[in-house]
């Protein structure tokens, strides 16, 4: 991990992070920590990730190398936790070492792992509490759960889903659960609850809202879906489940556990009860509502899924067998990095590492803007390539490409990872302008037009 870190240390923040980690620690950097609420156009998170990057900052110096540095810490622990895990639920030490690196081979975790991500933190803090819980282990709970109310909001989603995971696994240990039961287990999760209705109280008192402002520019998310938008949701977690080479590891899974359907072991039942709670909790309130679903959202399911697959094939009897399975799920995982999908089609470029040339094609093609002297302002282009190099790469640079607008704009810049463009821009694009400055490297390209 501390190779990965080394390597990604000088790429900039990208996708959602340009918001939750650079913005909201600059905030809190340049104020000092003098306030907990940050402008109203950035509002809707909690603190703790922006507070913890700011103060990074402030002990080590602000720059992105340091900020790379500063998720060290969450890689390690969930390196450690992961371990602790599968030594849980896998006998032998070579399939302990199998099992680690089919779990980290996962493109999407690798993905993250090279950003400035609070989901990484959010791993560690959810794996914690799953330890912690086969451990019964109250104060690595109580503590991580505190840490999940203040993280960001889908970390607060999952705190119910902790608690739900507890229920089934005392369920499964004593087959009842008693109303003395509820109420010994509810005491660990006071000081979270009261945390998070503590925040959520002073952020309704202070902008007059919590979750999304309808006003904010991603206030549309907060919308509930039609049918059809239900039916996309649905089919969009299915496919962010299965992408990247995950769908080899489905597949064996769901075999594997037929095969054994009549002899499932209390371990293999405690690992179904980790992967399924929270992959329904989630799903259950993401589906109604016109909010991305993206992969990162899901890397404690990817998580738990490779521990499952790596528990069920070391059952396997036949060694060649599970040899030639585990041979193939590593190459699945590893293609995941090559997945590219038509022009048409968005792909999550922020859940495989290719997405890194990105960094390096823009600065390229905003110092050609500079050298040809065309103004940032005269060109358009989408989100995450909105964002000014100081919220990016953390430089003095304030100045920003403007908004794509076909009609009134000269110049557009478009490139593949940029996924607001719609079919009929990029049809726009083929017929009415030209490319006059195209980079590309891997699978990322940045082409410049200009109207013909």
């Amino acid at each position: 991990m501390g190779w990965l870190t080394w390597q990604a240390q000088d790429n900039g923040f990208f996708w959602d992070n340009i918001l939750l980690a650079s913005k909201y620690g600059q905030w809190y950097y340049q104020t000092r920590f003098s306030t907990l609420f940050v402008p109203e156009e950035l509002a809707g998170y909690p603190p703790l990730f922006g507070m913890y990057i700011a103060a990074g900052w402030h002990l080590c110096g602000k720059s992105l190398p340091v900020s790379h540095f500063l998720m060290l810490p969450f890689l390690l622990g969930i390196v450690w936790q992961v371990y602790l895990l599968v030594q849980r639920f896998v006998a032998s030490r070579v399939w302990l070492m199998l099992g680690m690196l089919l779990v980290f081979l996962d493109p999407t975790l690798l993905a993250q792992s090279t950003q400035v991500a609070p989901d990484l933190a959010l791993l560690f803090l959810y794996l914690i509490c799953l330890n912690a819980l086969l451990r019964h282990q109250s104060l690595p709970l109580a503590t991580a759960l505190v840490c999940m109310a203040l993280l960001s909001p889908r970390s607060q989603l999952l705190l119910p889903a902790v608690y739900l995971t507890q229920l089934f696994l005392q369920w499964q240990e004593s087959k009842t659960i008693s109303f003395q039961i509820f109420i010994r287990n509810s005491k660990v999760y006071l000081p979270a609850a009261f945390l998070l209705c503590l925040w959520l109280g002073l952020h309704y008192w202070h902008y007059g809202w919590v979750g999304f402002s309808r006003t904010s520019d991603w206030g549309e998310y907060a919308a509930f879906v039609s049918p059809t938008g239900f039916l996309r949701n649905v089919g969009l977690i299915g496919w962010r489940l299965l992408d990247f080479g995950r769908i080899a590891l489905w597949f064996t899974a769901a075999v594997l556990l037929w095969h054994y359907r009549k002899h499932l072991s209390s371990s293999t039942q405690q690992l179904l009860v980790l992967l399924l709670v929270p992959l329904i909790t989630q799903s259950l309130v993401l589906v109604w509502f016109t909010n991305p679903i993206a992969h990162r959202y899901w890397l404690i399911i990817y998580v738990l899924l490779g521990i499952l697959t790596t528990h069920l094939l070391e059952q396997m009897v036949r060694l060649r067998v599970k040899q030639a399975i585990y041979l193939v799920l590593v190459v699945s995982l590893l293609s995941g990095h090559f997945w590219l999908y038509p022009p048409k089609i968005a792909k999550g470029w922020d859940a495989t590492l290719a997405h890194w040339p990105y960094f390096e094609l823009r600065r390229e093609m905003l110092a050609y803007l500079d050298q040809r002297q065309i103004k940032w302002s005269q060109v358009g282009s989408d989100f995450p390539n909105l964002a000014a190099p100081a919220d990016t790469d953390l430089a003095s640079d304030r100045r920003q490409l403007s908004a794509k607008d076909f009609a009134t704009q000269p110049y557009i810049l478009y490139s593949n990872v940029l996924n607001s463009f719609t079919d009929q821009e990029l049809e726009a694009l083929q017929r009415h302008w030209v490319v006059v400055h195209e980079l590309s490297s891997g699978q990322v390209f940045m082409r410049l037009y200009a109207k013909r």
